[in-house]
This record gives structure tokens, C-alpha cells and sequence, in this order.
């Protein structure tokens, strides 16, 4: 029998309203479903909210054919730029491109003459996050060479904040972005311009589109009353064995002993069921492979509670957690 994990697609599409109620001006809604929709199960959240979104996005070619199978025919961003061995994927799936090369242009172009078929793209600028994307200088002879590749469709442009919280930061790279959307905004002036994620949401820099991850399963990545959201999911372990135990016996690995009486409860998950190794929140001891234990007896644990304190206490982010958590899980939705 493997551990559950509970999410409720109720809150997902409660999540998602609240998201676009909050957007400015007409902005589009674009839900994020990449790495499995955060660890959520990318076609059945993708599917929840499909009515609310105006597009989705996700990292991979695959994830983005995954959702094609499982009905979603809005558009879908695939957010990593393509290897030449990915462009029969976009063209027949009709899956939008994130392009900052010529080169990239080349292969989708004689891809989708090959199909039959155009295929829509996004230039991705870097904005000084330095990880992908075009830098300003080469906005403009890129968005100047889909006149050459025309079975390939200039549809937008983006980038990715850094540090969405920071204002000085956020305003630096907002002003590189609208620059560069200066020089592209004349090759196609019906592109779509988007450079927030949910920190970006947050800030409240909407221009065309938001794309909402993060907030759409419930946590924020950053303190902020810009929109009520709340968990989706539950990850539920059983108690396996409940040991009342003295002070200076041992517990799980290690020879350090206990530090005083307990009643611990040996439950059965693991570093290998995704959450991490190291003692943090009440863990008694660092986890196993297999197992974890703690203070108190109850009948099974969502290793979910408190998240937001586990992430901070293991030095990463609720992102990390979501990815992982429900690794060696059966999934239960809640509709």
C-alpha cells in the first residue's frame, strides 16, 4: 500500500479564480502545470482549471504533449528553448516555442513546413537573470529574422524576474524588458509581453499575461495580500509502530541518545519518498530511507503540514518540497 497524496482540485480552480480576479488591465492568466504541475498531476490541474486559463505553460516538450493527450487544446508555452531533436513535437502538437537563437528559428521553420503547419513562438530576453534568453543587443535582428522563417509566427516575448520582492531589482529588469519590447513590438505590434511569474503577480507588474505557478497550489513566494490562495495538497503517512522510549536510548541512525523520555511514532516516510534527510520541525533524529519518526502517537501524518517552516529549516523553497513530496505516492482527487 503506498502513502496518499490528497489534492483537491477545488482549491487548484478556487486558487486559479482568485489569481485572475487579481490581474490588471485585461492581463491573460497563463497556469504553469511544468514538472507535473508542481508535483500536483499536470493533465488532471491542467483539466481543473482549463476554463479559467487563457494559456498554460510548462518546461518540456513532453509535458507539453502529455496535456495535448490529456485535451487541453488552448496554447501551451514550452518555457525551455527546443533541441533540433524536439521540433516535430511542436509542430504536431502545435506546442508555442520559446526561441532566442536564429538557429532555433531554423529547425521549427523547416519542422512546420514539413507539417503543413505554423508554429508560434515567444523570444525569450535576458533581463540579467543571465540563465536563458537573448540578450537587448540581439532582440531586434531575431524578431527582424522570422520574415525569413515564416512557417515560424512571432506571438510574444518574455523574461523572468530574479528577485520580484525587491523593488530596485524589479524595476531594473522591468526597464531592460520594456526596452527590448520596444525593438520587437515593430516586427509585431499583437505580440504578447510578459516578463511576471507569481512573485511578479505579487509585485503587481501584469503588462499581458501572468505566469501563475506557484500560487496556483497554494503557497506564496513571498509574504504578500495581493490574493488569497490555499494548499491543494495533503501527503498522508501512516504510523507504523509507537515506541515509548527512555532517555538515553537510541533512536533510528546515530549514536547519539535520546535527551529525554518520549512516546515516538515510527511513520513510513523517507528521505526516498522525497522529503529530505536532515532533523528539522519534530523529527526525532534525521530521517531514513524508508521511515521518519516523531514526538507524539497519532494514526498517520501529512508530511506537508508546516511546509513553508520545513523549507526554511532545510534552506530551500516550497517549490522544492511540492516537486518531491508525493514521489512514492498514490494520488487522490478531490473534485
Amino acid at each position: 500500500m503506498l502513502n496518499k497524496a490528497v489534492i483537491d482540485l477545488k482549491v487548484i480552480r478556487e486558487n486559479a479564480k482568485n489569481v485572475k480576479a487579481g490581474l490588471k488591465d485585461g492581463a491573460l492568466f497563463n497556469a504553469v502545470v511544468k514538472a507535473d504541475a508542481y508535483g500536483h498531476g499536470d493533465a488532471m490541474c491542467a483539466n481543473a482549471v482549463y476554463d479559467v486559463a487563457d494559456m498554460f505553460s510548462v518546461a518540456l516538450a513532453e509535458e507539453g504533449v502529455r496535456l495535448r493527450r490529456a485535451g487541453i487544446d488552448k496554447k501551451i508555452l514550452v518555457l525551455t528553448e527546443p533541441f533540433l531533436q524536439d521540433a516535430r513535437l511542436f509542430a504536431r502538437y502545435g506546442l508555442t516555442a520559446s526561441v532566442s537563437r536564429i538557429g532555433t528559428l531554423a529547425f521549427l521553420d523547416a519542422a512546420a513546413r514539413r507539417e503543413g503547419v505554423t508554429i508560434g513562438a515567444h523570444i525569450k530576453v535576458n533581463t540579467g537573470m543571465n540563465r536563458l534568453g537573448c540578450g537587448l543587443s540581439e532582440t531586434e535582428a531575431l524578431a527582424d529574422s522570422f520574415d525569413r522563417y515564416k512557417n515560424v509566427k512571432l506571438e510574444g516575448m518574455y523574461s523572468h524576474f530574479y528577485a520580484p520582492e525587491e523593488k530596485r531589482a524589479l524595476s531594473a529588469q522591468l526597464d531592460e524588458f520594456l526596452l527590448a519590447y520596444k525593438l520587437i513590438n515593430g516586427y509585431n505590434r499583437d505580440i504578447l509581453a510578459h516578463i511576471s511569474a507569481s512573485g511578479g503577480y505579487l509585485a503587481g507588474v501584469h503588462l499581458d499575461m501572468c505566469r501563475v505557478g506557484l500560487l496556483l497550489y497554494g503557497y506564496k513566494p513571498f509574504e504578500s495580500d495581493a490574493v488569497e490562495v490555499a494548499p491543494a495538497m495533503k501527503v498522508f503517512a501512516p504510523t507504523v509502530e509507537v515506541r515509548r522510549l527512555k532517555r538515553g536510548q537510541h533512536l533510528l541512525y546515530g549514536a547519539a541518545p535520546l535527551e529525554k523520555d518520549c512516546t515516538a511514532s515510527i511513520y513510513r516516510y523517507g528521505y526516498a519518498d522525497g522529503l529530505f534527510r536532515q532533523k528539522s520541525g519534530d523529527l526525532l533524529n534525521n530521517r531514513c530511507m524508508d521511515l521518519s519518526a516523531a514526538e507524539g502517537e497519532r494514526g498517520e501524518r501529512n508530511v506537508l503540514e508546516n511546509l513553508e517552516r520545513t523549507a526554511r529549516e532545510n534552506g530551500t523553497i516550497p517549490y522544492e518540497i511540492l516537486c518531491s513530496a508525493a514521489r512514492r505516492c498514490e494520488k487522490v482527487y478531490l473534485r
